[in-house]
C-alpha cells in the first residue's frame, strides 16, 4: 500500500513505525556492542574489579534519577576506564535528550567519546553525540564527528545518519546518496526497513530532487 500513500503520510507512517520500534532496533545494537566491548575489557581487569564494576553499575540503574548523578561520580571515581561507566553516560545522555536538553546530553556524550578506551564503544558514543549535535542545529559539527567513526561495522549507521542531516538541510541529492550508501553497506540479513523508506522518499522524482515537506 506504501505506493499509494502521498509524501506526507509516509512519513508519518514511518516515523509511527520508528516510535514502535526504533528503541528495540537500539538496543540490540547496544547489546552487541556491550557483548564484545565486555570481552575485551574483562581481559584487562581482574575478575574483582570486573565484580566491583558491575556492582557499581548496577547501584547506578537501581537508583532513582535524582540519586544517579552521585552513583555516576561513584562510578567515574572507582570504574573511569570502564565499559560500565561509559554506559552510565549513555544513560544520562538519554534522558537528558528525551528531556530537550541537548547541550547537557552532548556533554555527558563528549565525556563517554573520551572515556571509552575500546574503539567500538568510542565510535558508538561518537554516532550518538552526532544526533545530539543534529539536534543543536550544529550539522557541520555532527558531520565532522561522524568523519571521526573508524569502526567499519557501524558505516551503514554513520552514513544514515549524514543522510538525515542532509534531509535536515534541504539537501536532498545529498541525503539521498548517503542512504543509498548506507543500504549498500548493510550486512546480509539486516533489513533496516526505516532506512530504505528514507532512500525511496529521498529519490528523484522525474531526474529532479524534490525537497520533503518533513524531516524524517
Amino acid at each position: 500500500m506504501s505506493e499509494y500513500l502521498s509524501e506526507e503520510e509516509q512519513i508519518e507512517k514511518m516515523k509511527s513505525w520508528w516510535g514502535k520500534h526504533g528503541t528495540l532496533v537500539m538496543v540490540a545494537v547496544v547489546v552487541t556492542v556491550l557483548s564484545i566491548v565486555g570481552f575485551r575489557w574483562y581481559g584487562g581487569y581482574s575478575e574483582d574489579q570486573v565484580h566491583d564494576a558491575s556492582r557499581a553499575y548496577v547501584a547506578f540503574t537501581d537508583a532513582q534519577q535524582e540519586a544517579k548523578s552521585a552513583q555516576l561520580d561513584n562510578l567515574a571515581q572507582a570504574h573511569g576506564g570502564s565499559a560500565y561507566y561509559v554506559f552510565a553516560l549513555f544513560h544520562q545522555a538519554q534522558v537528558a535528550a528525551a528531556d530537550g536538553d541537548f547541550s547537557v546530553a552532548e556533554n555527558f556524550l563528549q565525556q563517554a567519546v573520551e572515556a571509552a578506551g575500546d574503539e567500538l564503544l568510542e565510535d558508538l558514543a561518537r554516532i550518538r553525540l552526532a544526533k545530539v549535535q543534529r539536534a543543536l542545529d550544529r550539522p557541520d559539527a555532527a558531520l565532522k564527528t561522524l568523519d571521526a567513526v573508524a569502526t567499519s561495522g557501524y558505516k551503514s549507521w554513520v552514513l544514515e545518519t549524514k543522510g538525515d542531516i542532509h534531509a535536515s538541510r534541504g539537501e536532498v541529492k545529498l541525503a539521498h546518496e548517503s542512504y543509498q550508501a548506507a543500504i549498500g553497506s548493510l550486512v546480509e540479513g539486516d533489513q533496516r526497513p526505516i532506512l530504505r523508506m528514507k532512500a525511496q522518499n529521498t529519490a528523484p522524482f522525474a531526474d529532479q530532487y524534490v525537497q520533503l515537506s518533513d524531516n524524517l
